[in-house]
This record gives structure tokens, sequence and C-alpha cells, in this order.
């Protein structure tokens, strides 16, 4: 039996969906649409979160330790980006653009709540990398039992949130959506050509039954150098990943033979 990355974490409906799904409800608005986009990031942080739990205890030989590891720290490394993203531009920008201080808190708040299971985490990975520690998957696991749950709900939580902005109104967050795109484009020039690899190992083009087939908007030839050159290039750590350079959820590499 195949295992894919769809548990143990939920994956986050987006608003949008409803919408598509109910036609009586009306189209998606901005906040939807900021919200939905969103929801796709936060979903891309939980299929590797799912993939690295489910694979951690079946990791068998010194090449994929070190090969994990890179997968695992990567996965930090997008975690760590979007939230201080978040907390230093993307979160006080919106709060301008609302005209009320501290909209945001709620979610820098979560983020704290998570910081130190994370951190411990990160530095046990670095630690295996550099060979100071020993690889120990169930301690992987019994790490992210830690801060998993509390991450999730954080990721899933903060849609609500921006789904709340509404209330500000469109004209006033006219230059929401802008300002999410210069952040996503931000973000991804920091994880650099491993990073881009990496992300592109998490997006589900079926998702809500393709309806985010065409997301994210980079342009074709970014997608395809990504999905032909990068793949090969970093294919010892996207081997670990939930999609495969389609966009098509795939069989995790590292699970037990007969599912288990």
């Amino acid at each position: 039996m195949a295992i894919y990355a769809d548990h143990p974490f939920a994956l986050i409906p987006t608003p949008s969906s409803n919408k598509h799904k109910d036609p009586t409800l009306g189209k998606p608005d901005l906040f939807d649409s900021l919200a939905s986009d969103m929801a796709l990031a936060h979903n891309m942080l939980i299929r590797a979160l799912n993939s690295i739990y489910l694979q951690a205890p079946h990791i068998t030989t010194p090449s994929d330790e070190k090969a994990f590891c890179r997968y695992i720290l990567t996965f930090h490394r997008f975690l760590h980006i979007h939230h201080t993203n978040e907390e230093s531009d993307f979160f006080p920008s919106l709060e301008t653009m609302a005209g009320e201080k501290g909209v945001m808190d709620v979610n820098v708040q979560q983020h704290q709540a998570f910081e130190k299971g994370v951190k411990e985490f990160r530095e046990y990975v670095e630690g295996v990398s550099s060979g100071k520690e020993r690889y120990d998957g169930e301690r992987v696991v019994s790490m992210i039992d830690v801060f998993g749950g509390l991450l999730v709900k954080h990721l899933t939580e903060e849609i609500g949130t921006l789904e709340a902005l509404r209330r500000f109104g469109e004209e006033r967050m006219g230059q929401v959506m802008r300002k999410a795109d210069q952040e996503a484009e931000r973000s991804m020039r920091e994880m650099g050509l491993s990073g881009i690899a990496w992300a592109w190992s998490h997006i589900d083009t079926q998702f809500e039954d393709g309806l985010w087939a065409s997301w994210p908007p980079a342009p074709a030839p970014v997608k395809f150098l990504t999905s032909t050159m990068l793949w090969r290039v970093y294919g010892s750590m996207v081997k670990f990943g939930a999609c495969d350079k389609h966009g098509n959820m795939k069989p995790l590499f590292a699970v037990p033979k007969d599912g288990s």
C-alpha cells in the first residue's frame, strides 16, 4: 500500500474552494484570494512535515541520512524565512493598510509558541548533518510530536485571521495581494535554487480537484527549468518530497515496503 504525505497533519482547505463549489456563495473576493494563497503556501510546509514524520524512522543508509538531513534543514529554512518576513515586513504592512496596530499580533504570538521546539529540532538535525549526533528516526518523530501540532494549528488559524481583514474593506486593503506577491518573491530569492527545488516537491497541482493547477503564478520557463534541471541537480533531496516533478502527490520514498 502506497503512503502519501497527506497525514498525520491535515492540509488546509482554501477559502476560495467553497465558493467555486457553490456559486450561490458568490465569487471569491480579494480576501479569499489572499487567504487561499497563504493556505497553499502553508500546505507546502504541512506536506513537508508529514513527509519528514512518516519517512524518518525508515531512513537506513548513511547517504540517505545526509540527504534527508538536507531535506529537513531546507524545510526549516523555508519555515524560518516565511515567518521572519511575515514579522518584519508583511504583517506590519497589513497593519498599516488596516490602520489598526496589533491586528496580526495573535499570529506572532503563535510563532513564539512553537519556536523553542523547532529550534531544538533544527539543532539536532544540524548535529546529525555535521557528524556530532547519531541519526535516530524515532527521535525525529518524537521532536515533531512536541511542536508539530502547535505549528499546524498556527498555519491553519492564520488563514482565518487573513479572511477577517475583510472588515477593513477592499478600498483600504486594495494593495494586499501586490504586497503578498512581493513577499513570496522575496522569500523564494532567499531560498535559493535548492530551496526552489525543495518547494516544487511540495506543490500538488491536483489539490482541491485541480483548482490550483497553475499555482504558483511563476513564469513558464521558471517552472520548466525547476522541473527539469533543478530536479536533477537536487534529486537526492527532492526524492523525499511529497510530490513528483509534474505536481502530483507521489508515494513517499522511505516507507515500509508493505505500507505498514
